[in-house]
């Protein structure tokens, strides 16, 4: 902060005219724009996946399902801003031509990019970030926050969207100043929570690899509970009883949106689910990196063949990527989750938020947001059937998180700060040379096993960094250690 002043000083402006909302403004203005200059400007995108959704929409329908001749890889939420919106867009607009049509579906998806930036503000405010947009335009300009959204042509962006929209939802219900022991007005809080859930049921169908965000959101559903009981006690049930059936409900009606056989139990979910999803993830990998790799097998090879076989007297056993990598990743979860109950849940059963209100709901906020981009980051590492855009939910979670801990002085260096936005960087020139070209001197980027080496070594440093700010929970929030 006090760099920033000084460089300020020596520009050649008017100090007392000048105003630091102005600045502000013009960010904003910046970041909203940026995404439609973005897809204006950048004509290479993925004409294979726009041209695969004007195929859907072709068999537009409440039996798409079950008529259309192109494979849906996607769930019900997926195919409306999808196959859906373009077909909106040619009955609408009455267009036809294909790189039209491509063209008003980017700028339809850049729009959501355009509110992702304004949602983080939002919630970089939430957690008393020091240079709020700032920080948020920096996380918008990389890479990785645009490479696999409205430029690439597909909808990652919509999804990152309905997934923070339904996040600031919840985290409102507890940290809303009527939370507190003085006002007791549980009602405000309970239509937070009801709002956020029916986002998280679209967010859920609009990708199936969504999936990997449910621990992060049965953290947040935990702690919601948490601190909902802490401040109205008996009262909590209602509301979480009432969220629970919003969820449930909400689903069940965008999930059989259109028309799925029985077999499926009228699930598009469960249909992609035991359908291409399953065949994606039964291989090395897709379009992406993962450790596997660097078995030295073609990446469109099968993960089902063993790497290692024990044979022991009559007993047999064989490792495969696909087995390996679901009790990894199991593992590695189960880990993150038990390390933030022993260290962090505990500090809210103790009920000692009302003494450090303001500073717990920060800490609590920016840990599990680093969870979120952890779960993401240890799914695309440690899992085979990777695809290249699967860490783009995960990067935005993980970036907030690392810019608050910095920015308050725990644990995280410069250093290290630096190194998470490098590989940031690093991971959005790879998306976008899948579909563009890179510079000369970032070539290295395009290599599969260049990113998987840089991303395998960041999990397990970001997996140690984590478990120094579980531990480091005390000091944090200034808490006796004869709490435990």
């Amino acid at each position: 902060m006090q760099n920033i002043k000084m460089v300020l000083n020596r520009l050649p402006i008017n100090q007392e005219q000048w105003n630091p909302k102005n600045f502000d403004i013009l960010l904003i203005i910046l970041g909203i724009i940026l995404p439609f200059i973005l897809v204006t400007f950048l004509d290479s995108y993925s004409r294979y996946d726009v041209g695969v959704f004007e195929d859907w929409a072709s068999c537009w329908g409440q039996e798409i399902y079950l008529e259309c001749p192109t494979t849906l890889v996607y769930p019900s939420g997926a195919l409306i801003f999808s196959a859906g919106v373009i077909q909106g867009i040619k009955s609408l607009l009455s267009i036809n031509d294909r790189h039209t049509v491509a063209s008003v579906f980017r700028y339809f998806l850049a729009f959501f990019d355009s509110l992702n930036f304004l949602l983080w503000i939002y919630l970089a405010k939430m957690i008393h970030l020091r240079l709020a947009i700032v920080f948020a335009f920096i996380v918008l300009i990389i890479p990785s926050s645009w490479a696999g959204s409205s430029v690439w042509g597909q909808i990652e962006g919509i999804s990152l969207f309905f997934c923070l929209a339904s996040t600031i939802f919840f985290l409102k219900s507890w940290t809303k100043k009527q939370t507190n022991s003085h006002n007791k007005k549980a009602w405000k809080s309970g239509v937070w929570l009801l709002l956020g859930t029916p986002l998280l049921s679209i967010f859920i169908l609009t990708k199936q690899w969504n999936i990997f965000s449910l621990p992060f959101f049965l953290l947040v559903f935990v702690v919601t509970v948490v601190q909902f009981w802490t401040n109205f006690g008996y009262r909590c049930i209602f509301w979480v009883l009432s969220a629970l059936i919003l969820l449930t409900l909400s689903f069940l009606y965008l999930d059989s949106f259109f028309l799925v056989v029985r077999e499926f139990h009228h699930s598009s979910y469960w249909l992609i689910w035991t359908g291409p999803a399953s065949n994606l993830i039964k291989k090395i990998a897709g379009n992406g990196f993962n450790i596997w790799i660097f078995l030295g097998r073609p990446r469109g090879s099968s993960s089902l063949v063993p790497f290692l076989t024990f044979n022991i007297g009559n007993w047999k056993s064989s490792l495969t990527p696909f087995k390996t990598g679901l009790f990894l990743y199991s593992m590695f979860i189960i880990f993150l989750l038990f390390t933030f109950y022993r260290n962090v849940l505990r500090v809210l059963q103790q009920n000692i938020m009302n003494k450090n209100l303001y500073q717990l709901n920060d800490y609590l906020i920016a840990i599990l947001l680093f969870f979120h981009g952890l779960c993401h980051l240890g799914f695309n590492v440690l899992l085979s059937g990777t695809h290249e855009r699967y860490l783009y939910l995960g990067y935005p979670s993980l970036l907030m998180a690392v810019i608050w801990f910095y920015t308050n002085k725990i644990v995280f260096s410069w250093h290290s700060t630096l190194l998470c936005f490098l590989a940031a960087f690093a991971y959005g020139c790879f998306v976008y040379s899948r579909i563009g070209n890179l510079p000369k001197f970032l070539i290295l980027l395009q290599k599969h096993e260049f990113l998987g080496g840089i991303h395998f070594l960041l999990l397990g440093f970001l997996f140690y960094l984590w478990l120094q700010v579980c531990k480091n929970y005390k000091k944090t929030l200034h808490i006796s250690p004869n709490l435990d």
